[in-house]
């Protein structure tokens, strides 16, 4: 279902991407804009042109898509109240972790934003991270790059298990009395030959199948022929 956004009618606007990172809890609040914002009660960080989002496929049918949030010119160290973003990337479980991408629009005019229109845009989970060193000659030190790619919940789903799995440990967690899939582990790669007589060493005697039986001699007995 589309949505009407209000800020795009507009001639003085410019968009502003805002990110909700959510690592174990502890929610990190970027923007690629100029300057801090408060939207919902929270501050967003101005990373500026340090922030890039890759492009976020936008379809009328669900589609599965992945994308790529890097952050640039990261130092070594920080200093004062600057969030170490290195630091962060290399001691918190950043797999697993929960992105939310919105977007914002700005007054070129004022320089502030419409904090009543804001809109999210993507939803997803860190599945990967990699992070990249460069060497900064003016400031004569290590800079680093920070890229986290995301899947879209679209994605996890796909990969959700649907029903359960045919084993005692399964059932249990869905019913803990229920013991029909206790003997599977047991009959699991056995070998069942379907419609293999029984050997029981020499001829078969049927039951008491009176004169109608194989062979017409009136007692009921059959030759079984040798394999």
């Amino acid at each position: 279902m589309s949505t009407s956004i209000p800020a795009v009618q507009g001639t003085h606007i410019y968009p502003v991407t805002l990110i909700d990172l959510d690592l174990n809890g502890n929610v990190y609040y970027l923007s690629d804009a100029y300057k801090s914002y408060n939207v919902g009660g929270n501050d967003y960080t101005e990373l500026g042109a340090f922030l890039s989002v890759t492009d976020v496929d936008e379809n009328l049918k669900i589609t599965n898509g992945d994308i790529a949030i890097s952050l640039a010119g990261i130092p070594s160290t920080s200093t004062g109240s600057e969030v170490n973003y290195l630091n962060i990337i290399m001691t918190e479980p950043v797999k697993g972790g929960n992105i939310a991408i919105k977007r914002a629009f700005m007054n070129t005019d004022t320089n502030e934003l419409d904090t009543g229109n804001v809109y999210t845009r993507y939803k997803g989970v860190i599945t990967n991270f990699a992070i990249n060193e460069q060497y900064n000659y003016l400031e004569k030190r290590n800079d680093y790059g920070v890229t986290v790619t995301c899947a879209s919940i679209w994605t996890l789903l796909q990969t959700q298990i649907s029903g359960q799995r045919t084993e005692p440990n399964n059932r249990r967690r869905l019913y803990p009395s229920d013991g029909s899939f206790d003997r599977i582990p047991d009959l699991y790669q056995s070998t069942f030959n379907f419609g293999r007589e029984g050997s029981s060493g020499g001829n078969y005697t049927g039951g008491s199948g009176g004169s109608g039986g194989a062979g017409g001699d009136g007692t009921g007995a059959r030759n079984v022929l040798r394999r």
